[in-house]
């Protein structure tokens, strides 16, 4: 998520190409630390990264519209539209590692996500009936993704191919207005149950929701490699 941007923003020559912001700094392939290098140019500017490059056409990663985000499944069928996500600009950077001989990387990072929509919710989670429609948030803390990913360079661009993702997290927080039609003492019921059980609904929610996001941010990224040409983002 707030992934491959990154890991391009931090290649960038800023010198070669004058449109790429100045919170960048170049590594060297040559350099015996090219990991650690990288590294650092994500930390110090991968937060303004997140929040676009219009003039490269790099779209913002926070806030991330995600737009419509679907559970189907036989106990449950639950839809969020107009879905917001915010928090990447807040990442923090674990690892980065490349290897460049084999045109593969990995990226580790960690943030505090909130995902904002409007839900229509009809079905069962585990033994409990839920039902409604309305705005809706959930509270992420601590999403640790990390994905593992290919890159080529066609026509002097390079391009995401390929990728894998793995993540956790350490706690989900649901609120789902206008449950049963307004009923407190049911959502009240609703809210405490599916909060007591966060991980269990959160198998069901998370799939979809963190793959769209991570879909996202690929998009972000070959957005980015086709505008600047690969030899002026590692020198």
């Amino acid at each position: 998520m707030a992934v491959h941007f990154m890991l391009m923003a931090l290649f960038t020559a800023c010198a070669n190409a004058g449109a790429l912001p100045q919170y960048f700094t170049a590594c060297s392939s040559s350099n015996p630390h090219l990991d650690q290098c990288i590294e650092q140019v994500i930390s110090a500017g991968g937060a303004k990264f997140v929040e676009g490059i219009p003039e490269l056409g790099v779209a913002p990663l926070d806030p991330l519209q995600l737009g419509k985000v679907v559970v189907n499944n036989p106990a449950l069928k639950l839809t969020f539209t107009d879905t917001v996500v915010t928090g990447l600009k807040g990442f923090k950077l674990n690892s980065y590692k490349m290897n460049g001989a084999r045109n593969k990387a990995t990226i580790d990072f960690t943030a505090n996500v909130t995902l904002k929509a409007h839900y229509e919710i009809d079905g069962q989670v585990l033994i409990l009936p839920i039902r409604g429609n309305g705005p809706a948030k959930i509270k992420i803390t601590n999403l640790n993704i990390v994905i593992k990913y290919d890159f080529d360079t066609k026509d002097g661009h390079w391009v995401v191919t390929n990728y894998k993702d793995n993540y956790k997290m350490d706690h989900a927080y649901f609120k789902f207005s206008n449950l049963f039609g307004g009923n407190k003492e049911l959502a009240d019921t609703t809210h405490k149950f599916t909060n007591q059980n966060w991980e269990i609904i959160m198998q069901e929610i998370a799939p979809p929701a963190i793959k769209g996001i991570i879909r996202s941010c690929v998009d972000v990224v070959n957005n980015f490699f086709g505008s600047v040409p690969a030899t002026e983002l590692l020198l």
